[in-house]
């Protein structure tokens, strides 16, 4: 067990943009959770969806910018299985995004489509909908969701993240336990303390996990689910979306429970801009999203698994006392917290003191 501390295709073009569909743009769906409160409820889900532009002159621009990353991070002219890893971690950063677009969908073994929102000026769709074409999903069940066959990319056009035109939903129904996990420096190795290594470890190394934290969460997901209410895993993090892929991958290949992933909704044309999204106004980002989430299961018992690299006790905590105020019937049960150390010595003295949990965590049941 890890050392954890303990505590308590073809897009159509909508009105805004009137031109024909571009069967080189490209939209990524990404994984979701539909909720009811009980049997007799309808489902709901939030579903987001990815747009981005093609752009030649993009295209130039990623190989530009691997060059210069190439440099930047002293990897070897003949290193070209690194070279090539980071022009595929490079190419998201560098589409152009794709706003007032709209796309149909519909779940596998359904003949059902129905709309998502039309994309925002950032290129995000989000849509709080009610499932189409699943009216006998149950609590636990996945669903794979796709952009529809006719709006899919063609042959001649299909990308690295082709597969990303297909999302799964997870059906939860509340009333039970779900786990709440932050991904940088808790399950994943990022180092968002140190630039050079957190692009390092964001764009040429492979991805390394925090030592025995995949068969942790998968121990929690068996002993806390139930067949009327099996454990779903929301992953939060303040990468921006364009790192997506990347982290989906992580997360199903280390081993993690599958779940949602939240990221910002923001598009960097620019990857030392992952150091800027990581480390600037998490703390703000992780308790609106947390809220939200809460919000669809409000009685649901959480657990909270975060690092003490930046905010996550202060961001739980309140999580915590917000959740015991509103009386609905869930709570947050445990909250636990990787302490970091050897990533930046000089601030980890105050990340990792006593006395900064203590604070956090006042008034708040340690047993």
């Amino acid at each position: 067990m890890p050392s954890l501390t303990k505590f308590g295709g073809i897009i159509h073009h909508a009105a805004a943009v009137e031109h024909d569909a571009d069967a080189n743009d490209e939209v990524w769906l990404l994984d979701n959770i539909a909720f009811r409160g009980s049997p007799d409820e309808q489902w709901q889900a939030e579903y987001v969806a990815a747009f981005f532009r093609e752009n030649r002159a993009v295209r130039e621009k990623i190989v530009t910018d691997i060059v210069a990353l190439t440099r930047d991070l002293d990897i070897a002219p003949n290193d070209l299985v690194t070279k090539s890893r980071v022009r595929d971690r490079v190419a998201p950063f560098l589409r152009e995004i794709g706003p007032h677009l709209v796309v149909k969908v519909q779940y596998e073994g359904s003949n059902e489509e129905f709309s998502l929102s039309q994309s925002k000026t950032n290129g995000i769709s989000s849509s709080l909908l009610h499932p189409v074409g699943v009216p006998d999903a149950l609590p636990g069940q996945i669903r794979n969701v796709s952009v529809t066959t006719a709006e899919r990319e063609g042959p001649q056009e299909l990308s690295d993240t082709i597969n990303l035109e297909t999302g799964r939903t997870c059906f939860v129904q509340d009333g039970g336990w779900a786990v709440i996990s932050d991904i940088d420096d808790t399950i994943k190795i990022s180092e968002v303390r140190n630039r050079e290594k957190l692009l390092q470890n964001t764009f040429t190394k492979v991805p390394s996990h925090v030592a025995g934290m995949p068969e942790f969460y998968q121990q929690l997901h068996t002993t806390l689910s139930t067949q009327q209410h099996p454990t779903p895993f929301v992953y939060i993090s303040a990468s921006p979306y364009n790192l997506y892929p990347f982290l989906r991958s992580f997360i199903n290949d280390a081993g993690f429970p599958e779940g949602m992933i939240i990221l910002k909704d923001m598009s960097w044309m620019d990857m030392h801009s992952v150091f800027l999204s990581i480390t600037t106004g998490t703390h703000e980002y992780k308790e609106d999203r947390i809220r939200k989430v809460s919000g669809w299961l409000p009685k649901t018992n959480w657990i909270c698994v975060g690092d003490s690299t930046q905010t996550d006790p202060e961001v739980y905590a309140q999580f915590y006392k917000e959740t015991a105020q509103k009386g609905l019937g869930g709570r947050v049960a445990r909250i636990w917290i990787h302490k970091v150390v050897g990533v930046d010595p000089s601030a980890e003295k105050a990340l990792n003191d006593p006395k900064r949990f203590e604070k956090a965590f006042e008034g708040i049941d340690k047993s």
